[in-house]
């Protein structure tokens, strides 16, 4: 029998720059494609695909049982024994095609009775082929074996394809669901290359299957999953029904903004999942403790730094990005840019308590956070339009950091002393006032001049702060 490829796996510092191409590619791409497609579609336009995309990912969520993450760790436990790993993989899967088929039944329910949904039922039958490509995608395998070189490849790839699809096909608001295929295409397309690749990697075979082995461990794993990826959407799904396509619109662009921030700031956080397992199941507390002080820095200084920049460029940054039809979503930005650091936090304390095997206390936190969502949501949107969106997440999303730091105040209080909280807000507090200061002046520039000024003098006083108070982070990255 011929020999499955045994996975390379490379350093953490090489897996972090494979995640930052990723990230630098999801900031370009979108700097491209959204001005031009925001503009072209109209905040009406734009609001019917991000309604349906959003419907459409809630089914996804629900199919997928928290997969992704409960498959990441259980696959980067056995990465070396190809029998188990293959076993494990099969099982997963056999279990998302049974998921998968009971959650699409049910989506076509769905269009059938709800109303809302089948006024637009073509955009919502485009999105649903995701559904399946995301259940099919395996990208938790490459994850847990540390493949983030072809992840990196196959991610900027899909992205060049779907750039150069937007602009040969999308000429008018007429073209908003020729959009949303395309769409179709850049998130899910590249799943399908994953999983033709597999076999490389995975043993196939007549195998006795034990399914049930990994119910009680996903029950946690899928209702925080489910709980969290609801949490996520449910501002704009709330917006889709209380409000019109325009405000949709509207807001979609604030998600949108505010999604790129975070995935910028968990770009280092979201390969640390199978390294942290694999210091945990071979009990080395010490290299857990400082993995985690270092991403805590990290997340603390760019998260900071990008609220800043937000709060600050809303007005010059919408105006860049989408044009003047959509100035009226500058406030509702104001308002939601403090959940960049706040979800980022979140996601990296999310992680530990699953190294830990604590599926529980992180399932119980992301329901919380789900209900707090819809409580806020339901208060809010009515009376405040996008704004009491924004609001809502906002508020949402520190209840359940505050939850998190009591959760893992632990680990939060024996960091050894590499935590660096008072350096970061100290460099923090000063760079914000010196934004605040040169604003009368600036906003006299252009809309990006403004942009690019304020994020020059933000880092400049914010790096040379750190390095004078020698904030562990800076320090020790400079050094190497």
């Amino acid at each position: 029998m011929k020999t499955k490829r045994e996975p390379r796996i490379r350093s953490v510092k090489f897996n972090v720059l494979m995640n930052m191409i990723v990230v630098t590619s999801s900031f370009l791409f979108p700097l491209i494609t959204v001005p031009y497609v925001s503009r072209v579609l109209s905040p009406k336009g734009m609001g019917a695909v991000s309604w349906a995309q959003s419907i459409l990912n809630y089914f996804s969520i629900v199919a997928l049982l928290g997969i992704p993450s409960y498959g990441i760790r259980e696959c980067a436990k056995v990465r070396n024994d190809n029998e188990k790993l293959s076993q494990t993989v099969q099982e997963l899967l056999t279990i998302l095609l049974i998921s998968t088929s009971v959650v699409y039944a049910a989506f076509l329910a769905a269009v059938f009775f709800i109303p809302r949904m089948r006024q637009d039922a073509p955009t919502m039958f485009i999105f649903s082929i995701g559904i399946w490509l995301s259940a099919c995608g395996v990208e938790w395998f490459y994850q847990a074996i540390e493949q983030y070189a072809y992840i990196t490849v196959r991610n900027v790839a899909m992205k060049l394809v779907s750039l150069i699809l937007m602009f040969l096909l999308i000429h008018s608001v007429s073209d908003y669901r020729i959009y949303a295929i395309i769409l179709v295409i850049g998130s899910y397309g590249s799943n399908i290359i994953n999983v033709l690749r597999l076999h490389k990697f995975v043993t196939f075979k007549k195998r006795k299957l034990n399914l049930r082995r990994h119910f009680k461990p996903m029950v946690s794993f899928a209702i925080s999953k489910i709980s969290s990826g609801l949490y996520a959407q449910m501002d704009i799904v709330l917006v889709g029904f209380m409000c019109t396509n325009t405000a949709v619109g509207l807001y979609q662009l604030v998600v949108k903004i505010k999604n790129l921030s975070v995935v910028a700031v968990n770009s280092v956080s979201d390969v640390m999942l199978p390294r942290l397992s694999y210091y945990k199941s071979n009990a080395d507390e010490t290299k857990l403790a400082d993995l985690m002080a270092k991403n805590l820095n990290f997340l603390m200084i760019l998260g900071l730094f990008l609220l800043s920049i937000i709060s600050v460029c809303s007005k010059p940054l919408i105006l860049v990005i989408a044009g003047s039809q959509y100035v009226e979503a500058t406030k509702a930005l104001i308002v939601v840019s403090p959940v960049i650091l706040f979800s980022a936090l979140n996601s990296l304390l999310s992680q530990f308590l699953i190294v830990q095997g604590r599926e529980k206390v992180y399932a119980i936190i992301n329901f919380l956070g789900l209900v707090s969502s819809i409580i806020t949501g339901l208060l809010l949107i009515p009376r405040f339009n996008i704004i009491g969106a924004a609001l809502s997440i906002t508020l949402s999303e520190s209840i359940t950091l505050i939850i998190r730091i009591i959760a893992t105040r632990r680990l939060l209080l024996n960091l050894n002393g590499k935590f660096d909280f008072l350096k970061i807000i100290g460099a923090f507090a000063l760079s914000l006032a010196a934004l605040f200061i040169i604003r009368p002046i600036v906003q006299q520039q252009l809309n990006i001049v403004q942009i690019v000024i304020y994020t020059l003098v933000y880092l400049c006083i914010d790096l040379f702060s750190l390095l004078l108070m020698k904030e562990n982070f800076i320090t020790t990255t400079l050094k190497r």
